[in-house]
């Protein structure tokens, strides 16, 4: 094995690789976060694919973990939520990571891949940016109701009196060009169920990873979305916040259910959870639903999942995977708030920790 750890993050056609291999870094886009606390530390390697959304955490996860666990090699590819969870039921990697629960057919697949349950274990917690680059703005506020009407081609330039009666001064008349997701994606998946709950019915491309957009600009992966509103003046699009963070962009205040528009925060992240999610799975499996009528807090926040077995086929990747994902709920919640994640919720957070060391 070659003694020194790379962890490499690698966009090609949208695809983003983050890999790991033992003791040091040279990759200068993450920064150790470890604590003191021993962590338990399985050799081996394992794979593991999906969420663009988990994509930054993952990285910072995979540097920490490194850090401390010589032997461990752990690969991430941010393919999007859909795509992570078909790779699952395929059997091609050891862990998916998603912001939706799967449907019944998929979870049929993943329980009959994994021979055991596949639960849903709750990783991180965040809020979907409405990001934006228009040249001489640096606040906006917008609605559920705006949004629907930007992303659905119905609202096209910048100085719309709808924009404009939520936001004080002149606005350009710079024409929107609104990116979304090409690829099937649990943060389209999230940010449709939010329109939907809060536009007052004027959303009608429904709920779901993919959609039929009407118009706009279509990019892959939360990479692509983000390239695309960097280089285009008058760009907006959803994303995970750490994206706007790392690239210097602004992000809107947005209005829900509630009366307020609401800056995304990591507090105003973790009130809304608390308040709107709810588990519904049954024994170790955590998936849960999301309240998007809450009126408190960041209303486009959600949790993001990884996808494991309960009980995994191969004994060496299974120990790998549960010290892993044990780490992550536990040690590298630490990390989350710098990334601009927020912790997960204290109601869910003792039985996410529990349910990580039941696993085999």
């Amino acid at each position: 094995m070659n003694p020194t750890r790379r962890v490499i993050l690698a966009g090609v056609a949208g695809l983003s690789l983050i890999a790991l291999s033992a003791c040091g870094s040279d990759n200068g886009s993450t920064t150790k976060t470890t604590s003191t606390k021993k962590v338990a530390c399985a050799k081996g390697q394992i794979a593991g694919a999906g969420s663009t959304f988990q994509q930054n955490i993952e990285q910072q996860w995979i540097t920490d973990y490194g850090a401390q666990c010589a032997g461990a090699q752990i690969n991430y590819q941010g393919t999007g939520s859909g795509a992570g969870i078909q790779q699952f039921g395929a059997g091609t990697i050891d862990f998916a990571g998603s912001d939706v629960t799967m449907k019944p057919d998929e979870q049929t697949k993943a329980d009959a891949t994994c021979g055991s349950k596949a639960l849903h274990i709750p990783v991180t917690a965040g809020g979907i940016a409405i990001m934006y680059n228009v040249k001489g703005v640096s606040t906006l506020n917008l609605s559920a109701k705006t949004l629907s009407g930007i992303f659905q081609g119905t609202i096209t330039k910048w100085n719309d009196p709808a924009i404009a009666a939520d936001n004080p001064g002149s606005l350009p008349a710079t024409p929107i060009a609104a990116y979304h997701r090409s690829d099937g994606s649990g943060t389209t998946s999230v940010f449709s169920g939010f329109l939907d709950a809060n536009s007052g019915g004027d959303w009608k491309l429904g709920v779901g990873k993919q959609l039929n957009f009407k118009g706009g600009q279509a990019a892959k992966g939360s990479d692509g979305v983000t390239a695309g509103v960097k280089q285009t003046d008058g760009a907006i699009t959803y994303v995970e916040v750490s994206f706007a963070k790392a690239n210097n962009l602004p992000t809107a205040k947005v209005k829900g259910a509630g009366s307020d528009f609401v800056d995304l925060t990591g507090d105003n992240v973790g009130k809304f959870l608390a308040a709107s999610f709810s588990v519904t799975g049954t024994g170790n499996d955590l998936s849960g639903k999301l309240d998007f009528k809450g009126v408190v807090g960041y209303p486009i926040s959600t949790v993001s999942y990884v996808i494991v077995c309960e009980k995994g086929k191969n004994a060496a990747k299974a120990t790998l995977v549960k010290d892993y994902v044990d780490y992550a709920v536990n040690d590298g919640q630490v990390a989350a708030d710098k990334l601009g994640f927020a912790p997960l919720p204290a109601a869910i957070g003792d039985k996410v920790k529990a349910t990580a060391k039941t696993l085999s």
